[in-house]
């Protein structure tokens, strides 16, 4: 198949330790197979089957979205109430749990709150607003993190616990997690060498906080990636997530009414429409429409498909017509981020799989 082919090119080239790809048509998996490495140091060891990932900002709309839908299906939330309802501090912004949900809000992409060790919360106090909220689509980890918050106290409950019992438990999901067990570390694909593309971020704009930081310097394994998450306790509701092809599979099925289980067709509706129709980004609960003037999809998925990539190199795409899943596991940041274009990778994967695959 010419996809494998151009799987095994990237791995020689490096681009990659190794990939695991899983495609799926409606409740049927048409191919699930891994191809290259777990982990090329210290030592390489193959990628076998259900290795579990970090699978970064998946976590936005499989967790995150998907509890906030859930909890405004059960009239615990509303898409228009602003912020400043749950925190005081952010009263006088304006923002709505729509625009967090949608990158609508104006909030930064990333800020480093671990570095000022003090409650997130507080330190809210040292972000300002890149635009008015509902002037133009920011991907914001910001705007996820302070959803995060949101959902905890809304529900005075653990984000972790939520999540488990609202997601995994009831899709009777046996290697996804938010927090991976010690026992199963070694299974999970590891990504950098420490936070060093953090570090390089952090010393550009607050280099007396970060030389004053004590950075993870090890091969980072079993621990989620995202710093703001790793020092949030495992998870902030922007990244976190662990998992493997086959669990994300099943979490998937839940995004389409022929074969969800949780939420009801009305609500699944939010993750299909479009929020941001006049911007070049479109925007739905959680996702990204591949009608957006750039995205990872590519010409070969349909307009109306929505997806996200994870920045350690995951990605997940569905398609509203057909019902096909496309779900590509790799830990491209294992063991240094590399500048890399990697949507153009996954748009020429995606073409390829459609082609081989008959899709």
């Amino acid at each position: 198949m010419k996809f494998e082919k151009r799987i095994q090119l990237l791995i020689h080239k490096k681009v990659i330790p190794g990939i695991s790809i899983l495609v799926g048509k409606k409740d049927n998996i048409l191919l699930n197979k891994n191809y290259g490495f777990k982990s090329i140091t210290p030592g390489r060891e193959i990628l076998k089957e259900n290795t579990i990932y970090d699978l970064a900002s998946l976590t936005k709309p499989l967790i995150t979205a998907f509890l906030t839908v859930y909890l405004l299906e059960n009239e615990k939330i509303n898409l228009n109430t602003e912020i400043g309802k749950f925190f005081k501090e952010f009263k006088p912004l304006n923002i709505t749990i729509s625009q967090l949900l949608t990158h609508y809000s104006g909030l930064p992409t990333w800020f480093p709150f671990y570095l000022y060790k003090q409650d997130y919360i507080k330190t809210f106090k040292f972000i300002r607003l890149e635009a008015r909220p509902g002037k133009r689509v920011n991907y914001s980890c910001v705007g996820y993190i302070l959803l995060y918050l949101i959902i905890e106290k809304i529900t005075n409950t653990n984000f972790k616990d939520l999540a488990q019992n609202v997601i995994i438990k009831k899709l009777k999901l046996k290697n996804t997690f938010l927090r991976v067990p010690k026992a199963l570390r070694n299974n999970t694909a590891p990504t950098e060498q420490g936070n060093e593309y953090e570090k390089k971020l952090s010393k550009k704009k607050y280099r007396k906080l970060s030389d004053n930081f004590k950075w993870r310097d090890y091969i980072i394994q079993g621990e989620t990636h995202d710093a703001n998450s790793f020092y949030l306790g495992g998870t902030a509701g922007n990244a976190g997530l662990f998992s493997t092809t086959e669990d994300i599979f099943k979490i998937l099925l839940e995004f389409f009414p022929s074969t969800s289980t949780i939420l009801k067709p009305e609500s699944i509706k939010l993750f299909w429409h479009n929020f941001t129709p006049l911007k070049k980004s479109h925007r739905t609960i959680g996702f990204k429409l591949n009608s957006s003037f750039l995205s990872s999809g590519g010409k070969s998925l349909s307009k109306r498909s929505i997806g996200h990539n994870g920045f350690t190199g995951t990605s997940i795409w569905l398609e509203p017509e057909t019902e096909n899943k496309f779900i590509l596991l790799s830990n491209r940041v294992h063991p240094k981020v590399q500048n890399i274009n990697f949507n153009r990778i996954r748009r020429r994967i995606h073409k390829l799989l459609k082609s081989d695959l008959n899709l």
